[in-house]
């Protein structure tokens, strides 16, 4: 990064230029409203990248030694995950999975024309001398409807959902956060932070210090089986209903925390306050049986709030320090239930930012998405696994909905594994410093 933005789109920094939020308590409501940049570019480097670098050889006192899983590497960690069967790894892209995999480019824009004009500014550059040679490339769109004629993008996903509502809160971060029940997360939970609880900070610090760590994974989304899915069931329950019990939210975004029995609440409902609810209170009151929210709901499981589960620090504390700020793109053109078998491949594009990839990513999918004990006291049918992105098995897959009253619960079978993961990566996302860091090495050779 030559720090010239005619010379090549630069690398973005943590400046702040961030928008979308209110002021928070460092801000100058009176200042000038922040720019929105056309881009941002975003580096992340494999350990086999690591590697191919030779840093290893350049620099003897390098560690990594608090995070073995990005030394092993998503493929060597797949099982683990419950990546298994057509989502294991010998499956996947080729490159990924192989060591061939050493750095992830993230190129956001603001518009498809300032996305095919910097994409062709970075191509162009990565081209000059042969420095590097591209594996894959994928591109994602947010999806789009028509309002008042007009093209929109959305904040929903391929199987109809609205998504990111849920956004960790971080303590001393500038902006304000929407209401919500849960503590604000400690900023070394996904930046790399001396005052860390639960890992060293990666050799030498130069390298380590203010980085992170994030997952990459490209997922394919079956919608027409989950569409299939909720048909197949109509006899035993009405399937927009199912659908909401299944991700533990409907489909517009109201949770069913705040609306058991509805999507359109008399009053509506803000969108400010679409996240602030919670599961089981300090007392143990709420919904602690998943009446409203069943337990083993999507939304449940990988954001189980103050809820008694697997990993909670302390009985009646906070969850917080298994947290993931997840960031999605779709790819592929919205799904048509007129035309359900077109026969085209549509999914999304995920990073999940971490610090420790073993107690934050590792863990929710395994302890709490593909684990039926992870509510503790709650016990869930042992072949329970989360109902959306969980990998299921269709000949014992099950998916139990407690009913009011001591009525018997509704159990729908035979769900299939509805994402199949086609690419990952475990990359660590260098600061600044540490980008010159590398770059000066390279200058010494």
């Amino acid at each position: 990064m030559s720090g010239d933005e005619s010379d090549v789109p630069q690398i973005t920094t943590a400046g702040d230029w961030h928008v979308g939020f209110a002021p928070g308590p460092g801000d100058d409501p009176a200042a000038a409203p922040r720019h929105t940049p056309d881009y941002c570019l975003n580096v992340g480097v494999t350990w086999p990248g690591l590697v191919a670098l030779e840093m290893e050889e350049h620099v003897p006192a390098l560690s990594f030694k608090s995070f073995g899983a990005f030394v092993e590497g998503a493929a060597q960690r797949a099982e683990s995950v419950g990546e298994t069967g057509p989502s294991s790894p010998g499956n996947w892209i080729a490159g990924f999975g192989e060591g061939h995999d050493h750095v992830l480019v993230t190129l956001h824009a603001i518009s498809p024309e300032a996305m095919t004009g910097y994409s062709d500014r970075v191509c162009a550059w990565f081209a000059e001398g042969n420095a590097f040679r591209e594996i894959w490339r994928q591109d994602g769109m947010a999806l789009m409807e028509m309002q008042d004629g007009k093209p929109v993008p959305t904040a929903k996903v391929h199987f109809g959902y609205t998504d990111g509502i849920s956004t960790p809160a971080i303590r001393g971060g500038p902006e304000q956060y929407p209401p919500d029940h849960q503590r604000p997360c400690e900023p070394w939970l996904f930046v790399l932070r001396e005052e860390a609880g639960n890992y060293d900070v990666p050799e030498p610090r130069e390298l380590g210090l203010n980085g992170s760590f994030a997952v990459f994974k490209k997922v394919e989304t079956d919608v027409v089986g989950f569409e299939d899915f909720l048909q197949s069931n109509k006899d035993k329950i009405d399937p927009e209903l199912l659908a909401a019990k299944m991700l533990g939210r409907w489909r517009n975004g109201v949770p069913l925390a705040l609306s058991p029995d509805t999507d359109s609440p008399a009053g509506g409902i803000p969108s400010g306050q679409l996240n602030n609810f919670e599961y089981v209170d300090a007392d143990g009151a709420g919904d602690p049986k998943g009446i409203r929210c069943p337990v083993g709901a999507h939304i449940r499981r990988v954001n189980p709030r103050g809820q008694p589960v697997a990993g909670q620090g302390l009985p009646g504390g906070s969850n917080n320090s298994h947290r993931l700020i997840r960031r999605g793109l779709p790819y592929g053109p919205a799904y048509d239930p007129r035309e359900p078998y077109d026969g085209i491949e549509r999914g999304m594009l995920f990073h999940f930012i971490n610090s420790n990839i073993e107690n934050q990513y590792e863990f929710v999918l395994r302890q709490w998405a593909n684990d039926s004990e992870f509510a503790g006291a709650v016990r869930l049918h042992p072949k329970s696994k989360d109902p959306l992105i969980g990998t299921q098995n269709p000949a014992e897959s099950i998916f139990v909905i407690p009913q009011a009253n001591g009525a018997p619960p509704i159990e729908v079978t035979g769900l299939s594994s509805f994402v199949t993961t086609k690419a990952a990566a475990y990359v660590f996302l260098p600061s600044i410093t540490a980008i010159k860091f590398i770059a000066n090495l390279g200058e010494g050779v």
